[in-house]
């Protein structure tokens, strides 16, 4: 269980820094779209800057959810090998 976890924790952060990358694609084409309609519209941040944004936000979610799940994981082994010891004795 404690290495389902721990498994778990690094696939959502591999999950959330995937879904910045595409969310932050998704938003530049569509304020992309959104520019050509309006000619004046025009954007001061480059789209380099926003897909760094978009990764970096949800990398950080990402990275947070891992290591609860990396920790719980971890201590969840560690408790099953104390349990293990105490039925010994």
């Amino acid at each position: 269980m404690g290495v389902i976890s721990i498994l778990l924790g690094i696939i959502a952060f591999i999950g959330f820094t995937g879904a910045g990358a595409v969310l932050g694609n998704v938003y530049i084409q569509s304020f992309k779209a959104l520019g050509q309609t309006f000619v004046s519209m025009q954007s001061s941040v480059s789209d380099t800057t926003i897909m760094i944004a978009f990764i970096g936000v949800f990398g950080f979610i990402g990275l947070l959810i891992c290591i609860t799940m990396v920790m719980q994981g971890l201590t969840y082994n560690k408790v099953c090998k104390i349990q293990k010891r105490i039925r010994r004795l």
